[in-house]
């Protein structure tokens, strides 16, 4: 059977966790992505404009499990009390790697 969406339930983050088939465009997995944001090397709360009918999602920028892609973009919606919906994980893009590199700068 084939879903759009993967729920299942992470003790690292405490919360149940949402995969949405747009997470996964890029070829990255569920576990690439609470990696991620398990391990951040940049965070920005409610950093854009929300999806029509969301919330404001949060930017993390870690690294993947993936040798090839050392570090990779996640996006995803905090939902209260106990969700996160991961939508958006791909490689880093240089706009992104532009605030990491402006937050190294500030230390």
């Amino acid at each position: 059977m084939y879903y759009t969406t993967t729920r299942l339930c992470s003790t690292l983050l405490g919360m149940a966790i949402e995969f949405t088939e747009s997470a996964r465009r890029h070829g990255f997995t569920i576990a690439d992505a609470v990696h991620a944001m398990s391990n951040p090397r940049y965070y920005e709360a409610e950093f854009d404009d929300p999806r029509l009918g969301g919330v404001k999602p949060d930017l993390w920028i870690g690294p993947s499990l993936q040798p090839t892609s050392p570090l990779i973009e996640v996006m995803a919606e905090v939902i209260p009390p106990s969700t996160v919906r991961i939508f958006h994980v791909m490689a880093v893009r240089v706009k992104f790697l532009d605030r990491l590199d402006q937050k190294e700068g500030d230390r």
